[in-house]
């Protein structure tokens, strides 16, 4: 088969899973429910809080807050379009069409990637119009989507969840059961909402370099001086996707399916 053809296979497979369909549904309804709670939440504090509070309040960083939770159901819909081949014994099948083990994978990837990549957008969309009429509804600053640098994030948010789309593929290739996947790959996306529990330096890291922290920062419309450039960010959890899609690759070619 050529890539052509891996490609129009992939997809067919693809669409054909409910589950990755309803996980992207909960994704788009997750960010529209958590911006506008977010955004109920930071008006609160924002009319409790000091003149100093109020004068450093960004409604900016309540705009995308939602696209880290909701990239738990995104990186589902990497993991559930590999291991759900495993789980209907159809994986031999796929491997038999296709030996080539890499141009498999990479197809699987491709898909997820296209589909992650473009869903990303309107997800930011739909939580940074909630989350913002949210606070303008009580009165609180609140920003627009020709404010400066408002579209780059939602851009971004695009990189961001085809990227944990890429880290849910290479979780089902590296440990093929559905369960397992999804709940490693959740507890890994929302670790640095629990560096509090670590030591002060661990904290301090974690909150800093950890991939999906890092890459939360290309929704940064106002970076500031503390933590990565969005750029930076990004490439930091790229780079971590990128060695988990090849150590996904070395045991999809080394162990039998």
């Amino acid at each position: 088969m050529t890539a052509y053809d891996v490609l129009r296979s992939e997809w067919g497979k693809f669409h054909s899973i409910r589950a990755t369909l309803g996980c992207l549904a909960g994704a788009l309804a997750a960010t529209a429910a958590y911006g506008y709670l977010f955004g109920l939440a930071d008006a609160r504090r924002y009319l409790a809080g000091s003149a100093a509070d109020r004068a450093a309040f960004d409604p900016t960083d309540t705009g995308f807050r939602a696209l880290v939770l909701a990239g738990v159901l995104v990186s589902a819909v990497g993991v559930l379009a590999v291991t759900s081949e495993y789980a209907s014994g159809t994986m031999p099948v796929s491997v038999a069409a296709v030996p080539r083990r890499g141009l498999l994978l990479g197809g699987k990837a491709a898909v997820v990637a296209v589909v992650t990549l473009v869903a990303g957008p309107s997800m930011a969309l739909v939580s940074f119009t909630l989350s913002q009429l949210s606070l303008a509804a009580r009165n609180v600053p609140s920003a627009g989507l020709g404010d400066p640098g408002v579209l780059g994030a939602v851009a971004g948010a695009g990189l961001f969840t085809g990227l944990v789309g890429l880290y849910g593929v290479a979780l089902g290739f590296l440990l093929r059961r559905s369960a397992g996947a999804v709940s490693l790959g959740t507890f890994l996306l929302i670790l640095p909402g629990m560096a509090s529990l670590f030591p002060d330096a661990m904290a301090e890291w974690i909150v800093v370099w950890w991939p999906s922290a890092a890459g939360a920062r290309v929704f940064a419309v106002h970076p500031g001086s503390g933590g990565l450039a969005p750029l930076a960010g990004i490439g930091v959890l790229a780079a971590a996707v990128l060695a988990l899609l090849c150590a996904a690759a070395a045991v999809f070619r080394a162990r039998d399916v």
